[in-house]
């Protein structure tokens, strides 16, 4: 069977997106990770830290889960091993959490993952158990939640309290190290509020928004390595100006992820065109078509645009719209 080959448009787009690109937080989070691996061999040999638990914060498009994904494997003893039996044998297991998601929606993920059928008509505490014996049996020594904000499923304190219990309680299964990996939005520290038992087994990390002028360097650094370095195009001097940086990490949320994201479409966009220069109405484009905003209020071309709320482009739409159904 001949395989086609792919088209020039289809070879930039892989050579646009392929390869991670490093934030200065990329060491602690390197760093955070290692201390959990090396802590699953202490704990093996009975002189681990109780600290077995690693949240990840930060708002959606920070990065999150594409700096796990890369982090995850760099990590020799993260990767799948065969055993004696020549069965494969994989350390990690990386679930979403489901939306709606009780406790027991969480335990059935789990098994779901694993590949072990679970029924609703378990009760939770049957489902939890089968959950540990399964992570012990097929050598589970991590487990990653990304989308964790789902399991705040209820706002009252009981429910977030039982939710706290399950997640300590994947920490202390008889003679099986689990650690446990939890990235998520803000939301995702309220798991954290009320519960010095869970606090003091954990570490969290932040994914900060970015801001102008005292993260210049990296903006800088997004712009010049995926314009320069990755398409080999130019950049008009426009798209290095202060006031440029201040729009793109506006118009992004300081969102580390939708920054990469915002300047590889528009360098998509400039190569779509066959053109050599990228510059300010490529990233214009871009926001218009991601947001649906009016002329008026493109943050990339808007005078007042820092007084603009991306979140808040379609907001004529909403008004006119409730207008008419009154």
């Amino acid at each position: 069977m001949i395989t086609p080959e792919r088209s020039p448009a289809v070879n930039r787009a892989r050579a646009l997106r392929a390869g991670y690109l490093h934030h200065a937080r990329d060491k602690r989070l390197a760093s955070m990770l290692r201390e959990l691996v090396d802590n699953v061999e202490a704990c093996r040999e009975g002189l681990g830290s109780r600290r077995r638990a690693l949240f990840l914060v930060g708002a959606s498009g920070s990065g999150k889960s594409y700096a796990l994904r890369h982090h995850f494997s760099l990590i020799p003893e993260l990767q799948p091993w065969t055993n004696e039996y020549g069965e494969t044998v994989r350390p990690l297991l990386s679930i979403e959490a489901p939306k709606p998601c009780t406790a027991k929606d969480f335990a059935i993920a789990i098994l779901q993952a694993i590949g072990v059928p679970s029924s609703n008509k378990m009760t939770e505490g049957q489902l939890f158990a089968t959950v540990k014996a399964q992570l012990r049996e097929r050598g589970i020594v991590f487990l990653h939640v990304d989308e964790a904000q789902h399991l705040l499923r209820h706002a009252s304190s009981r429910a977030v309290a039982d939710v706290q219990d399950r997640l300590k309680s994947l920490m202390q299964i008889d003679d099986w190290p689990l650690h446990t990996i939890y990235s998520g939005v803000p939301q995702l520290a309220e798991l954290l509020e009320g519960d010095p038992q869970l606090v003091n087994r954990s570490m969290v990390m932040r994914f900060i928004p970015l801001s102008m002028p005292s993260d210049r360097s990296i903006v800088m650094e997004v712009l010049t390595d995926i314009v320069v370095g990755r398409c080999g195009l130019k950049m008009s001097e426009g798209i290095q100006a202060d006031d440029f940086l201040g729009r793109l990490c506006a118009a992004s949320g300081g969102c580390y992820g939708r920054i990469i994201e915002a300047v590889q479409a528009a360098c998509s966009l400039v190569m779509q065109k066959e053109k050599d220069t990228v510059d300010v109405r490529a990233f214009a484009h871009g926001y218009q078509t991601n947001t649906g905003c009016l002329p008026g209020d493109n943050i990339f071309t808007a005078a007042r645009w820092s007084e603009i709320d991306p979140a808040n482009a379609l907001t004529d739409l909403v008004h006119s719209g409730r207008r008419a159904a009154r």
